[in-house]
């Protein structure tokens, strides 16, 4: 009664030291997961794409609305000096010229735009930046917090359960087993409850053989049965094949000896 009452203290001890330190890494790995990265910002495009788009724009409209009947008035005269093809060419250059001049309007108009909703949306990625920035920083100190409690629960271990505790079982599992034999009288020292823990394990492990083993011939049994329905539908079919061949074979021979007869 004795050994059991001064050996349950430090196993509850153990107990409790080992469950504290399993919670503090389950925080730490819950909180590494709800790190954020940040957004990268929106960069500016090459100017040349704009022009390219304004010039495009601007030629489309020209060529491909009413409009085209305002470029096409300074080509008119042309008609009579070398024909609708040289009326044509001139039509092309008025329209190449106009959609410069309106395609560097769109270019400055477009480049405007897009600057000002590219600043817009940066002025919004800073802030979400600087959100993202704050919670890392704020999950980084827990994390060291979370460190720094560790810490002190090994200390803890180290001075009161280190000196007497079996070291090849520090696992939750181990120490569940050994806080409830003590607790339960099955164990009264250390030797005892490290005893019958490897006891208890190996008939674990022996019933999970065994029904790994059942599980087996389980599967050998479900196997077998399969082949034996397979054995059966392939002896079924020769019969039904051999059945034909011999109707075939009278037929043949009725056919035969009827021809015979004429």
């Amino acid at each position: 009664m004795e050994e059991q009452a001064s050996l349950l203290p430090g196993v509850a001890t153990a107990h409790d030291l080992m469950h504290r330190v399993v919670a503090l890494q389950q925080r730490i790995n819950q909180l590494t997961t709800q790190f954020a990265a940040k957004t990268e910002k929106k960069t500016k495009r090459h100017p040349v794409l704009y022009a390219i788009g304004g010039f495009l724009i601007a030629f489309t409209l020209i060529t491909s609305t009413p409009l085209k009947v305002i470029t096409f008035l300074p080509a008119l005269p042309f008609f009579s000096m070398g024909g609708t093809e040289l009326q044509l060419a001139v039509w092309n250059i008025v329209n190449l010229i106009v959609s410069a001049i309106i395609g560097a309007i769109l270019y400055k108009v477009i480049a405007k735009t897009a600057d000002k909703s590219r600043s817009q949306r940066n002025a919004a990625i800073d802030q979400s930046n600087q959100q993202v920035e704050a919670n890392n920083q704020a999950l980084a100190q827990s994390i060291e917090q979370t460190k720094q409690e560790i810490f002190a629960v090994q200390q803890q271990w180290a001075s009161q359960v280190a000196p007497w505790y079996p070291m090849d079982y520090d696992s939750i599992e181990a120490v569940d087993f050994f806080l409830a034999a003590v607790r339960n009288h099955r164990a009264t020292t250390v030797q005892e409850m490290v005893n019958l823990y490897e006891t208890e394990m190996h008939q674990r492990r022996m019933e999970a053989g065994q029904q790994q083993i059942l599980n087996q011939q389980r599967i050998g049994n479900m196997l077998q049965i399969g082949n034996l329905f397979m054995q059966g539908q392939i002896l079924n079919q020769a019969q039904q094949i051999n059945a034909n061949t011999a109707s075939a074979s009278g037929n043949l021979d009725w056919m035969a000896r009827a021809m015979g007869k004429r």
